[in-house]
C-alpha cells in the first residue's frame, strides 16, 4: 500500500518497519498521516506474516508533535476539521488519539526506534509502543503544559503505567525536555544506543521475539498483560487463564516442547 506521509517495508521474517516521513514539517503529525498510521496498524494486525513492528522517523527526527507553526498562526491547538458524529461522540477514536490507542491495542510487538527528538505527540506515539529504544541523539519533550494545554493524545493515560504517577506528574507538569539518558533513568526508555546501531538493535530485538516465541503466544501475552494493567487483578487473571487455554492447544505449543526436548530451534507454524 502506498502512503503520503509514512513509509513501510516488511522483510521475510515478518518485521515491519514504519517510518514517519514528512521532513519539511520535521515529521510533525497531521490528519492524513494519522489516518495512514491507523490503516497500516490495522493491516499489520490482520497480516499473519507480520510478526513485529518497528516504528521510527525519517532523517534525524522521530516526531516533532503537532505543527507548532500552524498552532501559533491559529492561536490554538489543532483538531481535525468537520469531525463526524462518531468522532464527536467517541473522540478517543479520532486523530492522534486513535493512533496511540491502536498502537497499544496491536497484538503484535511494537518497538519504537527513537532516532531523534520526540516532542509533544511524538511522546504519545512512543508511549503507545511496547518497547522504546533511543538513539543517543534523541530527546524527549512532553511539553504540552508549556503550551498551555494538557496531553490529549493518550499519553497522559499511559504515562503512569510506564513510569509511575510521581515521575509522570513531575515530567508532565514541568513540561521538561529530557535527554535519552534521562528518559532511560525514569523508565520511559528501555535502552540507549549509538545512532548507527539503533535499527540493527531494534531488528535484533524483534528477531529474538520472532525466533523464540510462537506468534499466537506473543500476541496472547501482550493482550493478557494489557488486560491485567487496565482491568485489575481478578479480571486480568481470568483473561490470562483464557489465553492459556487457547495457546496450549496450538501446534506451536507442542512444537516448543519437542524442540526443547530435542535441543533444537523450534519451527513455528502460527497455529
Amino acid at each position: 500500500m502506498s502512503y503520503q506521509f509514512i513509509q513501510t517495508e516488511q522483510d521475510e521474517h515478518g518485521i515491519v518497519v514504519v517510518t514517519i516521513h514528512d521532513p519539511l514539517a520535521r515529521n510533525a503529525v497531521n490528519w492524513v498521516m494519522n489516518g495512514e498510521l491507523v490503516s497500516e496498524f490495522a493491516r499489520i494486525e490482520s497480516d499473519s506474516n507480520a510478526r513485529a513492528l518497528i516504528l521510527t522517523g525519517s532523517g534525524t527526527i522521530f516526531c516533532s508533535g503537532g505543527n507548532i507553526k500552524r498552532m501559533t498562526a491559529e492561536g490554538k491547538s489543532l483538531e481535525p476539521p468537520n469531525p463526524s458524529l462518531r468522532e464527536e461522540l467517541f473522540p478517543h477514536e479520532a486523530d492522534i488519539r486513535k493512533v496511540v490507542i491502536d498502537l497499544r491495542r496491536l497484538s503484535k510487538p511494537a518497538i519504537a526506534a527513537v532516532n531523534g527528538p520526540a516532542i509533544g505527540s511524538g511522546i504519545g506515539i512512543a508511549a503507545g509502543c511496547d518497547i522504546r529504544i533511543a538513539s543517543t541523539q534523541s530527546r524527549f519533550g512532553w511539553v504540552f503544559t508549556r503550551r498551555g494545554i494538557v496531553p490529549d493524545d493518550a499519553s497522559l493515560a499511559l504515562m503512569p503505567q510506564i513510569i509511575g504517577y510521581s515521575r509522570a506528574y513531575e515530567w508532565g507538569v514541568t513540561g521538561r525536555t529530557l535527554s535519552a539518558d534521562q528518559a532511560r533513568e525514569i523508565g520511559f526508555v528501555n535502552e540507549v544506543v549509538e545512532p548507527d546501531r539503533l535499527m540493527a538493535h531494534c531488528r535484533a530485538l524483534a528477531m529474538e521475539i520472532i525466533e523464540n516465541v510462537p506468534p499466537l503466544t506473543a500476541q496472547a501475552f501482550k493482550l493478557a498483560l494489557s488486560e491485567a494493567i487496565e482491568r485489575g487483578l481478578e479480571d486480568g487473571v481470568r483473561f490470562a487463564e483464557r489465553a492459556q487455554r487457547v495457546v496450549r492447544e496450538t501446534n506451536d505449543h507442542a512444537e516448543a516442547l519437542r524442540a526443547y526436548a530435542e535441543k533444537r530451534k523450534p519451527v513455528w507454524q502460527g497455529r
